[in-house]
């Protein structure tokens, strides 16, 4: 006789939610309201449990991953943050985005600060820079899903990565700091060039190869790509002006830029004499 398979459960008692929560599939293309997921605050769609009562919704994969505690969150380092469940009617600011806590709150009562699990558990690094006093966090397009807010330099909205404090609510984009687009480590051969977020393979493990530690895949690096070299920014750069013998040399995007026209322009002028020598007639 056949092992009959394990059962999938459709309704679960959680501790993140005060009632029963179903499990359902949603299918993302025919969602005509848009709902988030209480966890990561992204899209509802595929495999979901939810709770129709308090419009409660988060995907199992979150579901699973969820902690009961976020023992050090960059963003309230000073404390670790418990969860508690939300009903239909609480909600409040988020102390990191400032968008709508709903459904699940990760909080340190002590200081008053509340925040979403996604804000309270992001991956981010920190980095000093003469444009700010404190230090700026490295935050990406998962901190502010709804909103994004604007450049300090340029005024512009910040929705690729950029660097913040969230104390002084201040951010700035990458390229309004600035940081040099190509720097030369001593760590390694080649030169290292800014790159938007890179994603080397699909293990969902990702890390920097100076330091040995995990990275958040949607940050800019800076990377070799003929080594497949990745680097955290503040790995490179360091905490005040970068020394000599850390950072051999820097190249700023528009001197790069130079020296490739320049090259190009030398290898066009030369093919150009090498077609018209052949195109001489012979004597």
């Amino acid at each position: 006789m056949a092992k009959k398979g394990r059962e999938i459960q459709t309704t679960i008692y959680h501790f993140s939610h005060n009632h029963q929560l179903t499990r359902c599939n949603v299918n993302k293309l025919l969602t005509e309201i848009k709902v988030s997921c209480v966890a990561c605050k992204k899209d509802l769609y595929g495999l979901v449990y939810a709770c129709l009562v308090c419009q409660f919704f988060v995907h199992e994969s979150c579901l699973k991953d969820l902690p009961m505690e976020v023992l050090q969150s960059l963003f309230h380092p000073q404390h670790s943050l418990l969860q508690f469940p939300l009903s239909a009617k609480q909600g409040g600011p988020c102390h990191t985005c400032r968008e709508v806590v709903h459904g699940i709150v990760f909080a340190c009562w002590e200081c008053n600060v509340a925040m979403h699990y996604s804000c309270a558990n992001y991956k981010t690094r920190k980095i000093k820079h003469d444009c700010h006093g404190h230090h700026l966090l490295h935050l990406g397009k998962s901190i502010f899903v709804r909103t994004s807010p604007r450049c300090d330099a340029c005024r512009q909205e910040c929705t690729d990565t950029f660097f913040g404090c969230i104390q002084c609510k201040f951010f700035i984009h990458l390229e309004c700091i600035p940081l040099p687009d190509v720097a030369k480590h001593k760590r390694h051969l080649h030169p290292l060039t800014l790159t938007s977020s890179v994603i080397e393979d699909d293990s969902g493990k990702y890390y920097c190869d100076m330091c040995e530690t995990t990275r958040n895949p949607e940050h800019d690096v800076y990377y070799c790509e003929d080594c497949n070299y990745i680097a955290h920014i503040d790995c490179v750069i360091s905490e005040v002006e970068p020394p000599e013998e850390i950072i051999e040399y820097m190249v700023t995007r528009r001197q790069w830029r130079e020296r490739m026209i320049q090259r190009i322009d030398e290898m066009l002028r030369s093919l150009r004499r090498e077609l018209h020598m052949e195109d001489q007639p012979e004597n």
